[in-house]
């Protein structure tokens, strides 16, 4: 049996481990490798009998193999990644990587990575690179023998060191060798700003993703905007992610002992989870604050969204939310890739279960144009506002001026 062949009775061991510790028949692991032997039976019937020998692609079939365990599910948030995605899921969680600083996308035409946009102040930038830039080659290797996330990884390495590029750009006739200086790369999760509105002061504060260092953003914005009248909290096409980060800006937001979720897993068992509150907390009572929401809002925003609307301690404008209120659990699997498993379902404050119909705002505007970072900016913490097409943040401007007038 050669070693490709062997990975593809792992995958079929790995399937059984994933659905007998899930619980999901009850069933004892004999009696779940002999219901799956069907598996065993495919691959020893490609390793038999397959024609095209030489092009098997053990590697594959187990991704495949391992993505069909978690469809098989029928639950529209058990998913699987494969081990390149996995790397991809740790720096968007880290939030921090060391790289050129460049948002590449893979160009079929040319087999070469394209430039999307390189982030502001990043080496890319202090280099040249332009958007539309074609990368062909890293450190003399093509991009076309190594595929997109390998070379997306070549782009990465340690601060400091260099990686050379050969690019093509349109209008230029031959192509350019540029060699980058490597950086750390630090993707900002919060983008914030302050501006006056008919004498009332405001701070924006726009939350991407929730990344581990969001928390800690979060915080310096709202330092960076105190003695505001009011603050717009702008969650749109946010997709959540760490359950700690938003629980920590819960903290921030929602006064101490008052409930931020209720978590109850698959035996029924429940669990409360309370704010701790903070000085922040404390200041934030008496102000303000509008959260901005709409059909990409989800999970993780979700929570704090929930939270907010609940205790009344914030008016939520917009469209409906995403509505998933799935706790996904990740488990590393011994190929390198990764399962998010749903292993519990939370509710918000008051008891409400918003998975798949979403949070319905209090006040509903729908959908203009979204201030959503550019991705150059990906690195900055400044927020670029639309003031004339927003209409959502509009009226949430227009609510706290109402609001704090009103209270003179």
């Amino acid at each position: 049996m050669n070693k490709k062949f062997f990975k593809g009775i792992v995958a079929v061991l790995i399937i059984v481990s994933v659905v007998f510790f899930t619980g999901f028949q009850m069933k004892t692991k004999e009696e779940m490798i002999d219901e799956y032997e069907p598996l065993f039976e495919i691959l020893n019937y490609i390793q038999s009998s397959y024609y095209d020998q030489e092009n098997i692609d053990f590697d594959e079939i187990l991704d495949a193999t391992l993505e069909g365990a978690m469809k098989g599910l029928g639950d529209q948030f058990a998913w699987y990644f494969d081990s390149d995605e996995s790397i991809e899921n740790e720096i968007d969680t880290k939030s921090i990587y060391g790289g050129i600083g460049s948002v590449v996308t893979y160009n079929p035409e040319y087999e070469s990575l394209e430039v999307v946009a390189p982030m502001v102040g990043s080496p890319s930038i202090k280099v040249g690179l332009k958007t539309g830039d074609i990368i062909t080659e890293i450190d003399s290797i093509p991009v076309s023998e190594v595929g997109y996330y390998d070379a997306v990884n070549m782009l990465r390495g340690d601060p400091q060191t260099e990686v050379v590029l050969k690019v093509y750009r349109e209008g230029v006739q031959d192509p350019m060798m540029i060699t980058v200086l490597r950086e750390k790369i630090e993707v900002k999760t919060v983008k914030y700003t302050t501006f006056e509105e008919d004498d009332t002061k405001i701070g924006y504060i726009q939350i991407t993703q929730f990344a581990e260092p969001t928390a800690q953003e979060f915080m310096n914005a709202l330092l960076e905007e105190l003695g505001m009248d009011g603050y717009i909290i702008d969650l749109r096409n946010n997709p959540g992610g760490l359950l700690m980060s938003v629980l920590n800006i819960a903290d921030f937001m929602v006064p101490e002992g008052n409930t931020v979720i209720t978590i109850r897993d698959k035996d029924g068992n429940e669990e409360t989870v309370k704010s701790y509150g903070s000085p922040l907390s404390r200041y934030l009572e008496d102000k303000e604050i509008v959260v901005l929401v709409n059909g990409g809002s989800a999970s993780a925003s979700e929570i704090l969204s929930g939270a907010l609307k609940d205790h009344k301690i914030a008016t939520i404008v917009g469209t409906t939310t995403f509505g998933k209120a799935a706790v996904q659990t990740p488990y590393t699997l011994s190929n390198g890739g990764e399962i998010w498993l749903p292993t519990a379902h939370y509710f918000t404050p008051n008891g409400s279960d918003i998975h798949i119909v979403g949070i319905t705002p209090d006040i509903t505007v729908e959908a203009t144009d979204s201030v959503v970072g550019k991705d150059e900016n990906m690195t900055v913490s400044e927020a670029d506002l639309n003031f004339e097409n927003d209409l959502q943040l509009q009226e949430a401007i227009k609510i706290i001026i109402d609001n704090v007038k009103g209270e003179i």
